[in-house]
């Protein structure tokens, strides 16, 4: 659900380029105002079929989406939910639809989103229709298609089929998951239906045997008073009767009792059995229903632990993605870029610009193999990477062959732009001082390193489609770069403009007025040191100084 939303850059530029946008700008006006009232209605119409999708899931309810609002700290994904919510409530609660939206269209005010400000307007246009209020209704009308004629919803509305199609496919599954969970609980409820009939059944009959039991108990008493009439009677008949028929009279007496005893406790024995069976049913039964919903909590559960996983790959994908971004773009931008699809180009009126080259690099190259050269400027520019880093207002521009450029004060500003440039110069010109050194003990070419620096305006911004890339033009680069071809090996170069701005806090050596191609004479100065605190630069201490920096870089 979070990906509603998230086009970003890439789908806003690849929807740009897409030839039905091209025809549809050629159209009239009104052509291109239906076509967005379509598209936007569409759009607004998946937006709300997906939460009535999730809705089939108890978590998703208005609950769940206010809990998620509270927990979103993005304004773009607060505008996203507020939406969802206005859409879900637009039919039970209009009045707290009208809330959600008019905070959505905030918000989309605030981040200057002309997305989020058409879609809101869009929904609060389809509210005031249906509370009546006609004329609210058409001014958030016209202004969903002002805001939405700059957007490309082509590309999001494909996105959005897609995931429609997936939920649906999702809740076809979980419906069918549910049917035959309903089947089996209807079968084993017809079968504890039959369980019960015979249980009653069998208490029927218990009944029965009971009340048969009552009626040979007052069988045997009256039996018993029968036999009292006859125990007189045989006394009366005593004399009459020999004594082998008076035992044979009690034998058959006897028979006969023992005869009912049989039969009671055989009656009893059978009561015993049938309500140990039933009983054994009924916990037969209970397991067998404690099993089924064993088995359904332990799908569910794991269905989340996936969802779970897929989520946090989501958001590794995701910061991976945002950390290439600002390998690439200052942060600023990556932030604009991300928000906006595009970044506008700046102009700043105060810039530092430095650029570095090798003294006799073509020679040097022809004396070492291609490995072997490009391996050498890729420990250099590490190090440079890391000089520049320390500083919060540099920049590094880019590299072009073994020329290096950066520039501090952008893209945004900072007042001591000018001081850490030549700062970090210092530390550049000192680091490739001594790694010349050490190459010489080693038997090895050392670079020697020429550094030009300037102050002035400068254009800034975002080059490519495909490929980004950050650069910066002006007069005061070309100045840098000229700086730096009158610079001499192990030196730094600066103009006149950086001077006025840094001399109080460097040692600085005047050059005089000295001329440069395609531009008049400049005054340039070279810089020794800080004022503060001379750089260490002992012969002694020089490997150590240059295993500082492989040990920072590591």
């Amino acid at each position: 659900m979070s990906t509603v939303f998230s086009s970003r850059a890439t789908l806003l530029r690849g929807a740009s380029r897409q030839p039905g946008l091209v025809l549809m700008s050629r159209q009239p006006f009104t052509g291109i105002r239906n076509r967005l009232i379509q598209v936007a209605s569409l759009l607004m119409l998946l937006l709300g079929f997906l939460p009535a999708l999730y809705a089939q899931d108890a978590s998703r309810s208005l609950a769940y989406w206010e809990k998620e609002l509270a927990r979103q700290t993005d304004s773009a994904r607060k505008a996203e939910v507020l939406l969802f919510m206005a859409k879900d409530m637009e039919a039970s609660d209009p009045n707290g639809a009208l809330s959600y939206a008019q905070q959505a269209l905030d918000l989309g005010e605030k981040l200057k989103s002309s997305k989020v400000i058409g879609l809101a307007s869009l929904q609060l246009s389809k509210l005031h229709t249906g509370l009546g209020n006609k004329a609210k209704a058409r001014r958030f009308r016209k202004r969903s298609e002002e805001a939405l004629r700059s957007v490309d919803l082509t590309a999001e509305l494909k996105q959005l089929e897609t995931q429609k199609s997936q939920a649906e496919e999702t809740a076809q599954a979980n419906a069918e998951a549910v049917a035959n969970s309903q089947q089996v609980v209807n079968q084993l409820s017809t079968e504890v239906g039959q369980k019960q009939e015979m249980l009653v059944q069998q208490d029927k009959q218990l009944t029965q045997s009971n009340q048969a039991i009552r009626r040979q108990g007052k069988l045997i008493g009256q039996k018993d008073q029968l036999i009292g009439r006859k125990d007189q009677l045989i006394g009366q008949k005593d004399s009459m009767l020999t004594t082998r028929e008076l035992q044979l009279r009690f034998q058959q007496d006897q028979i006969k009792i023992l005869e009912q005893e049989k039969a009671l406790k055989a009656a009893e024995a059978e009561q015993v059995r049938t309500v140990r069976n039933a009983l054994l049913v009924g916990a037969g039964l209970l397991l067998a229903l404690a099993l089924l919903l064993w088995r359904l909590i332990a799908n569910k559960q794991r269905a989340n632990r996936e969802l779970a996983q897929k989520n946090a790959q989501l958001d590794l994908a995701r910061q991976r993605s945002d950390e290439l971004l600002l390998n690439i773009l200052p942060g600023e931008l990556v932030d604009e870029l991300k928000v906006k699809g595009i970044t506008r180009t700046r102009h700043h009126d105060e810039v530092t610009i430095m650029f570095t080259d090798f003294r006799d690099f073509t020679k040097i190259s022809e004396q070492l193999s291609p490995v072997d050269l490009v391996q050498e400027i890729d420990y250099c520019f590490r190090h440079f990477d890391y000089i520049i880093g320390k500083y919060p207002s540099l920049e590094k521009i880019k590299t072009v062959g073994d020329a290096y450029l950066c520039a501090g004060g952008l893209p945004t500003a900072h007042p001591n732009h000018a001081y850490e440039m030549v700062a970090a110069a210092l530390e550049i010109r000192d680091f490739i001082g001594e790694l010349e050194k050490q190459r010489a003990r080693e038997g090895k070419v050392g670079f020697q390193i020429r550094i030009g620096i300037h102050t002035g305006p400068v254009i800034a911004g975002v080059v490519g489609a495909t490929k980004f890339a950050y650069d910066i033009w002006g007069d005061t680069v070309n100045t840098a770069s000229r700086l730096e071809s009158a610079s001499e090996p192990g030196q730094v170069n600066i103009s006149g403009a950086t001077y006025e701005r840094v001399h109080h806090q460097f040692y600085c050596r005047h050059r005089g007025e000295i001329a440069t191609k395609n531009k008049a004479e400049m005054s340039m100065y070279f810089v020794d040191s800080q004022r503060n605190a001379l750089m260490s630069t002992v012969d002694d201490q020089s490997e150590n100084y240059y295993e500082s920096y492989d040990r920072a870089l590591s």
